[in-house]
């Protein structure tokens, strides 16, 4: 079963650029979290850089503000992390982003 997993955060060519520029937006702690980097690979190749860039940019400043210690992975898959921290999600999540 995991020949067949296609591992998208490691693609050669312009995506992988993209990808790392996306990368220096994480916090160092979560940098090699491996489902953060397929999420974000994958929301990357749906969405495309602008969109994810401020998709990511304004989950990053609900962290800060709620003061949210655990993973961004989490903060960004759980929606409940968000609701708890008393944030939101007006204007965070851009029109496209699923």
């Amino acid at each position: 079963m995991t020949n067949k997993v296609i591992s998208i955060e490691n693609q050669q060519g312009p995506f992988q650029d993209l990808f790392h520029r996306i990368m220096r937006m994480v916090p160092d702690r979560d940098k090699n979290d491996k489902n953060l980097q397929r999420l974000l690979a994958f929301r990357l190749k749906l969405d495309g850089e602008a969109v994810l860039r401020e998709y990511l940019t304004g989950k990053i400043r609900d962290i800060i503000k709620c003061g949210y210690t655990g993973s961004l992975y989490d903060f960004l898959k759980d929606d409940l992390a968000a609701k708890e921290c008393g944030v939101q999600d007006d204007d965070t999540v851009p029109p496209g982003v699923a």
